[in-house]
């Protein structure tokens, strides 16, 4: 069957081909006769691509009045050609995802514990998830700096359809009215009996057979998927997460330090003054028409307990007490002091000695602890020095000098990255200007994530792009010596610049190629989906044009 189906393909492009070679003289004739005429196609052609990379307002809206624009035929055209999206890279289909939701700053260990467990059990239990498995805090390395209040959940989901060990789809045995044949004898048809789940070792292969889909008939693509994922992590007190997958979310991170594609990056003085604006500003955002609510959300560092041991100078004076004594018995009680190292092959262990987790667990009990004077005495440090709880800093960040957060967001599945900035800093520079929203002396914020890439890709390809098709229009000049011959061959370069925009718009309609054969969707099959502008895209345009010279 693919033998057919590649045979077929190439027997049209050949033939069309071959058409075009014996009526070119034909077709030649025609157009010299009739320049006008043809310049028409390449002229409506370029107009149409610059309409699709553009967008109606964009192109045309120069040359209307407000009350134009908000009649029902401008908001349709607008509506069907609203210009291309842009970011930096499409992400690539992994196959797993990657939940990283955060508790509040004073939840406690045991119940991060209860959390995370619960959390992969409820994701195990969604029936398009193979494996979920999760962690929270940090691993014993120094390179992991993640919090007690930070979740990893890596999710690997089952196949849409069962695929055997190179990856290709699997068909099975059906019977005339298409129920799958059951090596027990039974038979399964989804219709009837409703979704269960079956491995192909239950099932009977079969080359002439039906593919068996894995997943539920409400769950589309990866996107319902993780809808899903998201409702079973719905926990009181535990943040939403961005859609991340395990190798974007590493490359997200080394580059920005934020764990979403985007969000911002608020700077200022001090930190109580960074988080005040931050959780404001994540009011803010939760009403861009593009971004997903529930996905905005501010990190918290300002919440986690202290406990915090003031000496009282003029009572260990008393004593005849010195600050450095009283430090030294906390250091050895509390903290632990090092007294050797044990040697067990290449390994080193230190060794530390302090007191057992009864004796210094809570507060009344660390003002129980002796501390021994001069004189022999054992002193309670209660005695000596004042014990409070205090609300403090979880992490302290910094960049550029300036102390900051990260407020992280995600955008609807429809929707543009640099689109979705847009918005969002329309939004913010309306509020501002109307006065609903100020931002303290001192404080500055700025968009970050995948958007800071996608402006420095934008400035370096304003310069590669000018320089390629510099460079194309010279070897045409060294090739042909005249100026005219060489601009009648770089003209195919503006055409096919509109062709690849159509191209690019036709894969974003949902009725281009939709149609199956072989009771395969082409739609599927050529992965055509909406596509936005990206570095990956212009390298495809700029190889394109050299192609069409």
């Amino acid at each position: 069957a693919n033998f057919l189906f590649v045979a077929g393909i190439i027997s049209v492009i050949l033939g069309l081909l071959t058409f075009m070679v014996r009526h070119y003289e034909t077709a030649l004739r025609w157009c010299l006769l009739h320049k006008r005429k043809f310049l028409l196609i390449p002229s409506l052609t370029l107009l149409f691509g610059i309409l699709i990379w553009l967008g109606f307002n964009r192109l045309f809206g120069f040359a209307s009045s407000e009350g134009v624009r908000k009649t029902a035929l401008w908001q349709s055209v607008s509506k069907r050609f609203p210009g291309m999206g842009k970011e930096f890279m499409p992400s690539l289909g992994e196959g797993s995802f990657l939940l990283m939701p955060t508790s509040m700053p004073h939840t406690g260990v045991e119940e991060n514990i209860r959390i995370i467990s619960s959390i992969d059990m409820r994701l195990t239990n969604i029936p398009e998830v193979d494996v979920a498995v999760g962690k929270w805090g940090r691993a014993n390395s120094a390179l992991d700096p993640a919090p007690t209040t930070m979740f990893e959940d890596v999710i690997n989901n089952i196949p849409e359809y069962i695929l055997d060990q190179d990856g290709r789809r699997m068909r099975f045995k059906t019977d005339r009215d298409g129920n799958y044949l059951l090596k027990n004898g039974k038979t399964y048809n989804i219709k009837k009996d409703g979704y269960r789940k079956y491995t192909k070792d239950e099932l009977v292969p079969d080359d002439r057979g039906a593919y068996f889909r894995q997943w539920r008939p409400q769950i589309k693509s990866p996107e319902d998927i993780w809808q899903e994922i998201i409702k079973s992590s719905a926990f009181p007190g535990l943040t939403s997460a961005p859609r991340l997958q395990p190798i974007q979310t590493r490359l997200i991170m080394l580059s920005t330090g934020m764990r979403a594609p985007m969000g911002l990056k608020v700077f200022g003085p001090d930190i109580e003054t960074i988080e005040r604006v931050s959780v404001e500003m994540e009011k803010l955002l939760q009403q861009v028409p593009g971004i997903e609510a529930s996905s905005v959300f501010a990190e918290r560092n300002v919440g986690s307990p202290y406990l915090e041991i003031n000496i009282d100078r003029e009572a260990i004076a008393r004593y005849g007490l010195t600050i450095s004594d009283v430090q030294d018995v906390l250091q050895s009680a509390i903290g632990g002091m090092s007294l050797t190292t044990t040697v067990e092959g290449r390994e080193r262990f230190p060794v530390r000695v302090r007191y057992a987790r009864e004796l210094r667990s809570t507060p009344q009990e660390l003002n129980n602890l002796l501390v021994p004077t001069m004189s022999g005495t054992q002193v309670p440090l209660g005695q000596l020095a004042q014990i409070v709880y205090r609300r403090g800093p979880q992490m302290i960040r910094s960049e550029d000098t300036f102390l900051n957060n990260y407020v992280i967001f995600d955008k609807k599945p429809e929707i543009a990255e640099v689109e979705v900035v847009d918005q969002a800093q329309k939004l913010m520079d309306a509020k501002i200007a109307k006065g609903e929203f100020k931002l303290p002396p001192g404080v500055s914020y700025k968009f970050a994530g995948n958007y800071e890439q996608q402006i420095r890709a934008t400035k370096r390809l304003s310069f590669v792009i000018p320089i390629s098709l510099l460079v194309i229009f010279l070897i045409l000049f060294f090739q042909f010596k005249t100026v005219t011959a060489s601009m009648i061959h770089f003209s195919g370069v503006f055409v096919a610049f509109a062709g690849g925009f159509i191209m690019l718009w036709l894969y974003g309609q949902p009725w281009f190629m939709n149609f199956s054969l072989g009771g395969i969707n082409m739609r599927d099959m050529f992965q055509m989906h909406t596509i936005n502008l990206s570095v990956a895209v212009w390298v495809g345009f700029i190889a394109l044009f050299g192609i069409a010279t």
